[in-house]
């Protein structure tokens, strides 16, 4: 039988992929909602309605009436056995499902008992399930394995509509990868694994993982979700993990991804496409086995269950690297990771003591801590020929020992008080670590942007690198009458410590400042090129500091879903957030209080016969401050470049020699783009500042025209209302203050006072709080920030076909993305600072910058399924045809030197013609896109027996068609002003390369 079209038709007929506001701690667990109904007796006779898990035995009862809907809350997910009986008589039995994201539907009429008999096994026979309202995808880890899907929490994401695959350039790391949600980026979304929010909290970008045979389901919101999830503009990824149930269970893994089967990577080149190679992943290899072992049954019998599983894996992942920034340098290293047993070992384990009926205790616990060992190697771009260690000329192994991954546990308590009250609490941790120690200390960072040939022998950064979670939430559930309320209040303590300094004390930048061509300091021009000719110099960047800081972020909510009517359902919602932030000196940096949030919703059944829905949902969300922002502004971070002119390169380091400060001395030679004071709230934060929010709107419809075929149709707008971002320029100098951009703001200075000309320093002052009696507003115009714009207009259709043969999902999305600013990141330069880009650093960067964003893929479809040939023999499907993203033309150029408005760095939409000194604007992607991308996987599973073990042989075929069209490019026109990049519009990224994976899985 096909367990994929039975549980996706029941997601699907009944839901069209639009998730439920299911009543749950962290959404780690369901409700069985249904009515009995009897032609034959008067409304208000008495029933018991009794539930009963049939892997655990958990056994729930209640007293209900015939007309009046019934709801057991806060099931653990699995499959049931309702029963109804009357004076204790049995009058009625069905088994059905209880999934994430979906009421499952217990409906019962006394006149028809044959039909109430039949066990449904989880395939709801009504088709639309009126208490549902938000938007996303549900699936099983069971449904997933029959298609080609990767073994990751991005991939699972983007079968869900309106999701498409986010830059590649980020460095997610932990298996999230990066998605971005309904036009927002990357960096504003959320993750949770049985209520624990496992989401990066330094930046936003990914999540903590555990391996999918550890998964039982998965739940992808993408939008419409109800006031206990919040701190996500984006989108959430939620999924419970396996459990334990009274009958001992073992299973064992193989997969192992062959780089033999792999096909060779694409090359791009200079000088549109004429040139030297820029990026070479022809030589890139990669090769994986994991493995897993699990073990789940009973430690006592109806009471007591435990789930464990290790998962030991083998990698050895190689590829071609630059040194220095992506959009000057061509690759010239050659990189090797390496990763094998204890260094590369998963464990997890879940416990759960149902102490009664009525009361559950869970324990939920993993590690995926990681070391690898990487090596660094001479690399040719043009040859693709590997050299020797980059280190072996200074005598030294360069490399790097990455440590990454998690350590998390949690306990969740649920108790069924009676048969209307219950709660549930959580309380959990999870420490992220993102360590990466240098292998050689001798060699500093060389970007080589001039074409000089030359490279680092070691680089990087030194000092530590983690993060802790502590989390604690109370949910509480009241039925009354036709009202299910829902309150509750949610607690998150993140701490974070880091601290760098750049190996053997410098990073230096080659570069080439073309005639006439200047370079911008944070006080105006730097210097100018009046030579005659290009001018040779080299900059030193030393970024270091740092220690350890934190954020405090508290949330209350409250909803009611009210039935107004049987085909009538509404939900109202209310969420409250606060966010608080510490620097390392322990002194308050931010503190916001936010509005209060509306989360409305309707669904209604215009035909009243469980077919049809009409259904919408308004809601506002706000996103927290990463605690990248305090690493940056109040960590004790110095921040400052320095150029020079020089004579020679250090034969064994290729460190500049002979060096001399570009103005003389090294004071003006210099700009800062970060001081190591600490500065206070009222210095960092605007007075009227308001935290990043959005609103959005759907409205959709959906229909199941017979028991095999639904369609669905969803309109999405979203915009941002509220953005938040860092103003770097003049009026904030030394520091930047966080402000609502394109509104008058008011903020404390701290020892310097710029009046629009003139810079005023009181060095006396100057020590990180605020002045007395220095509270100035500045209105928009001297600023001079545009308001922020950020808009995603979608129109969604999906058609799904399920028989007991095959079943099939096919979704188009249409969508529009536009605005001045992508939102928490900047994908288009790859900037991972989430709240703090360069975006409104200053005016001239936003001089040019309203367009389409990154993430604006007008045309997106998918298709996904699977078909039996056989009972044993099973082929899966996954395709996805993909519309360009827009392509920029960034300069360094700007037609003012006002300091008022152009700062000392980013990313402009001019550059500067050197033989004409004419400066051209293009602004934001109007020079093309890149090509639509077409995505094909396809799998084989072939189940069967072996000594009495179940097994089942797997092959999975990604990227069928080897199509590598390039899915990223280099948007930097100018290196600096008026000096042309050699490698703009060369590709950074391609589709990945046909590979396979072969697998074998044994139950017993």
């Amino acid at each position: 039988m096909n367990l994929f079209k039975r549980t996706l038709l029941a997601t699907s007929i009944g839901l069209s992929f639009v998730g439920s506001q299911v009543y749950a701690t962290g959404n780690s667990s369901s409700n069985i909602v249904g009515v009995i109904e009897s032609s034959e007796q008067e409304v208000g006779e008495e029933y018991v309605v009794t539930v009963n898990n049939l892997s655990t035995g958990l056994t729930r009862s209640i007293e209900t009436v015939s007309g009046e809907n019934f709801r057991f809350t806060k099931l653990p997910i699995g499959m049931y056995q309702v029963m109804v009986t009357q004076d204790g008589e049995q009058v009625g039995e069905r088994t059905v499902r209880v999934t994430l994201g979906a009421n499952a539907n217990a409906n019962f009429d006394i006149d028809n008992i044959a039909y109430e008999e039949v066990v449904v096994e989880g395939r709801l026979l009504t088709s639309v399930d009126t208490y549902t309202m938000d938007s996303g995808l549900v699936m099983g880890e069971a449904e997933l394995d029959a298609m080609p899907i990767a073994r990751n929490l991005t991939a699972v994401s983007l079968l869900a509509p309106g999701v498409i695959a986010g830059d590649t350039g980020f460095g997610t790391g932990n298996g999230f990868g990066a998605a971005s949600f309904g036009g927002a980026s990357i960096a504003e979304n959320s993750c949770y694994i049985n209520g624990l929010e496992v989401t990066n909290t330094r930046q936003g970008i990914g999540c903590s993982s555990v391996p999918f045979e550890f998964y039982q389901e998965f739940q992808v919101k993408t939008g419409g979700y109800s006031a206990e999830f919040g701190r996500t503009t984006g989108g959430v990824v939620n999924a419970v993990t396996k459990s334990g149930g009274n009958t001992w269970e073992f299973g064992s893994t193989v997969y192992w991804d062959p780089d033999f089967l792999r096909s060779e990577g694409s090359v791009s080149r200079g000088n549109g496409g004429t040139g030297d190679v820029f990026r070479n992943e022809s030589q890139n290899e990669y090769d994986e086995f994991s493995y897993t072992f699990s073990a789940s049954g009973p430690i006592v019998q109806d009471k007591l269950f435990f789930y464990g599983l290790i998962n030991p894996r083998d990698k050895t992942d190689k590829f071609a690297y630059r040194s220095g920034f992506d959009q000057g340098n061509p690759d010239t290293q050659f990189r090797t990771r390496e990763s094998s047993g204890t260094d590369n070992l998963f464990w997890g384990a879940k416990i759960d003591w149902d102490i009664t009926d009525n009361h559950r205790l869970s324990y939920f616990g993993f590690s995926d801590r990681n070391e690898t060992e990487e090596l660094i190697y001479e690399f040719d771009a043009n040859t693709g020929s590997i050299g020797p260690n980059i280190g072996a000329s200074a005598g030294v192994v360069t490399g790097n020992t990455r440590i990454r991954g998690s350590d998390a546990h949690s306990f969740n308590y649920t108790g069924y008080i009676t048969d209307d009250l219950s709660i549930s609490a959580m309380a959990g941790q999870i420490e992220t670590e993102y360590t990466t120690e240098p292998l050689a200390l001798e060699c500093p960072a060389i970007a080589d942007e001039a074409g000089l040939g030359v490279s680092t022998c070691g680089g990087g950064t030194i000092g530590s690198n983690f993060d802790e979670n502590t989390q604690y939430r109370l949910d509480i559930n009241y039925s009354l009458g036709d009202h299910s309320l829902k309150a509750g209040v949610d607690i998150q303590e993140r701490s974070s410590t880091r601290t760098t300094a750049p190996v053997a004390g410098h990073s230096w930048t080659y570069e080439t400042v073309g005639i006439g061509g200047s370079v911008q300091g944070d006080q105006g021009v730097l210097f100018t090129n009046e030579t005659g000719e290009p001018l040779q110099v080299v900059s030193d960047r030393i970024f270091e500091g740092g220690g350890g800081f934190s954020s405090d972020l508290t949330a209350f909510y409250i909803e009611d879903q009210w039935q107004i009517m049987d085909d009538l359902m509404i939900s109202i919602g209310l969420r409250k957030d606060i966010y608080e932030g510490d620097g390392t000196t322990g002194k308050q940096l931010f503190e916001f209080d936010t509005d209060i949030a509306p989360r409305l919703g309707f669904s209604w059944d215009p035909f009243g016969d469980g077919e049809t829905k009409v259904y919408g949902t308004w809601g506002r969300y706000y996103l927290p401050i990463a605690n990248n922002t305090i690493y940056r502004a109040a960590s004790g971070v110095s921040d400052v470049t320095t150029y020079y002119t020089y004579t020679g390169i250090d034969s064994v380091t290729n460190a500049p020699t002979g060096i001399t400060p570009i103005n003389g001395d090294v004071a003006s030679s210099s700009y800062v783009s970060s001081v190591p004071v600490i500065p206070e709230k009222d210095i960092f934060q605007a007075q009227e500042a308001e935290p990043f929010a959005r609103d959005e709107y759907i409205l959709g419809f959906e229909t199941a025209i017979n028991d095999d075929l639904s369609v669905g149709v969803r309109g999405v707008y979203r915009e941002v209302v509220s953005a938040l971002d860092d103003y770097c320029g003049r009026y904030a100098w030394p520091y930047c203050v966080m402000v609502n951009p394109g509104e008058s703001m008011s903020w404390y200075a701290d020892g310097y006072y710029w009046d629009g000309s003139e810079l005023v320093v009181k060095g006396d002052l100057f020590d990180g709080s605020p002045d007395p009696d220095s509270l100035r507003k500045f209105s928009a115009e001297t600023i001079g920030l545009p308001e922020a714009k950020n808009i995603y207009r979608a129109l969604q259709a999906d058609l799904t076909y399920s028989t007991d043969q095959m079943t099939w999902k096919f979704i188009y999305t249409w969508s529009r993305s536009t605005g001045n600013f992508e939102g928490a990141v900047k994908s288009d330069i790859d900037q991972a600072d989430a709240g703090v880009t360069q975006d409104f650093d200053f005016p001239a960067l936003m001089d040019g910058a309203e367009g389409y964003q990154p993430n604006d893929r007008r045309h997106v479809f998918k298709l996904f399924g699977s078909y039996d040939f056989t009972e044993d023999l099973t082929f899966g499907l996954n395709a996805t045809l993909a519309s360009g993203r827009p392509i920029s033309a960034f300069g360094h150029s700007y037609p003012s030197d006002d300091p008022n408005v152009y700062g000392s760095y980013g990313d402009t939409f001019y550059h500067l013609d050197p033989e004409t000194g004419e400066y051209i604007y293009i602004p934001r992607g109007e020079v093309g896109r890149t090509p639509w991308t077409f995505n094909v996987d396809a799998s084989m599973r072939y189940r069967f027996s072996l000594n009495g073990v179940d097994m089942t042989a797997s092959l999975d075929i990604y990227n069928v068609f080897d199509n590598q069209e390039a899915t990223n490019v280099n948007e930097h026109y100018e290196l600096n002003s008026a000096e042309v990049n050699d490698w703009y519009g060369a590709a950074y990224d391609w589709t990945a390369p046909r590979s396979a994976r072969i697998g074998l899985v044994a139950t017993f």
